[in-house]
């Protein structure tokens, strides 16, 4: 029998340590060892019990969960998961800083029993636990390639538009892809992420701080344009349309595709019937399958597919899930892919 998943809960709030002990302690694989109050009594424990895992609040007194983060990956790295409130942009964006301190994720604070999406919640936080909890966090990151991948595409390709999908793990990887294109690069970028709804603009806003490029929730039928990064707004799946110039993003509200709206199957999928030969696709770290078809379809296209390699990715599911179906052309450590893409898209 396996043994389960030590957990260490770091919140001030009684009833919000209560309620998240309780979800925890319906699955038999997952143990609470303790409950810390702020952020230098997670130290403290984390360093006394080492959990597998924490769950970290980010407003505790004394010492914020930003903090403790940075502090515990820096004295004895843990995996780490933020579940907090999003009241407002400001307050989600101040989460986000705790992917920059080593935190691998952010999860919304369940509401209760009583709120319509309680089950779905404490299902997607039990699942994280058992996906994060054997992380390695000292060592997911290399600083050289260390996969074999296929030649370059050809330059004179002449691509018209990049897109990209993450899940778990994504922030991190699209602020160091972002951060390392100019303000001169020549594409527009279109993003499907998984993230918790209500925390996309605090996501956005994080990351602008961190790129030339501006970044903004794409509209219906709005014009993509290079050097523009637009990213799936909640509950909506973003498609990409070929205009008569630039192409058109295209915001449908259908059925979640394998429980994800946005899909990055869907915007993918879009893409290699729009741009065929005139796309690039990539996708990152992250739980699940999501964006593998999709993917193929662009690859088929011939448009250009590309993974994050396994070494880099928090969760190797999405892109492992591409690679098994062949439809990645060439696999990238993280560190790598906007020397990448800006020497393709030249």
């Amino acid at each position: 029998m396996n043994k389960p998943i030590k957990v260490l809960i770091a919140d001030d709030s009684k009833v919000s340590t209560q309620l998240l002990a309780a979800i925890l302690e319906e699955a038999s694989d997952i143990q609470v060892i303790a409950t810390a109050r702020d952020g230098i009594e997670a130290i403290q424990l984390t360093k006394q019990l080492k959990p597998d895992l924490i769950t970290m609040d980010i407003f505790m007194p004394n010492m914020d969960g930003i903090d403790a983060t940075r502090t515990i990956m820096a004295e004895c790295p843990t995996p780490i998961i933020i579940i907090s409130s999003q009241y407002n942009k400001t307050m989600a964006e101040n989460s986000f800083n705790a992917l920059e301190a080593g935190a691998l994720s952010i999860i919304e604070k369940p509401k209760g029993p009583a709120a319509n999406d309680f089950a779905e919640a404490k299902k997607f936080i039990l699942h994280s636990i058992r996906a994060l909890a054997g992380v390695p966090v000292v060592t997911r990151k290399r600083t050289k390639p260390l996969d074999s991948s296929p030649p370059e595409p050809n330059i004179e390709q002449n691509f018209k538009i990049l897109a990209l999908g993450s899940s778990t793990g994504g922030p991190a990887a699209l602020s160091c892809i972002l951060q390392g294109l100019s303000s001169d690069f020549n594409l527009p970028i279109v993003i499907t992420q998984h993230i918790t709804k209500g925390f996309l603009e605090g996501l956005i806003s994080w990351l602008q701080h961190q790129t030339p490029l501006k970044l903004e929730i794409a509209k219906h039928r709005q014009l993509l344009k290079p050097g523009h990064v637009y990213f799936a707004p909640d509950d909506f799946h973003l498609t990409v349309a070929r205009g008569l110039v630039e192409p058109i993003a295209i915001l449908e509200d259908s059925m979640p595709i394998n429980h994800f709206k946005p899909s990055a199957n869907v915007l993918f999928t879009s893409i290699a019937e729009s741009y065929p030969n005139k796309a690039i696709g990539g996708i990152l770290t992250g739980m699940g399958r999501d964006g593998a078809e999709g993917l193929l379809l662009m690859k088929k296209s011939g448009c250009y597919t590309f993974a994050q390699s396994k070494s880099t990715s928090v969760v190797f599911g999405m892109p492992g899930a591409a690679v098994e179906m062949q439809a990645i052309n060439k696999i990238i450590d993280l560190e790598q892919i906007s020397k990448f893409l800006a020497k393709i898209c030249k």
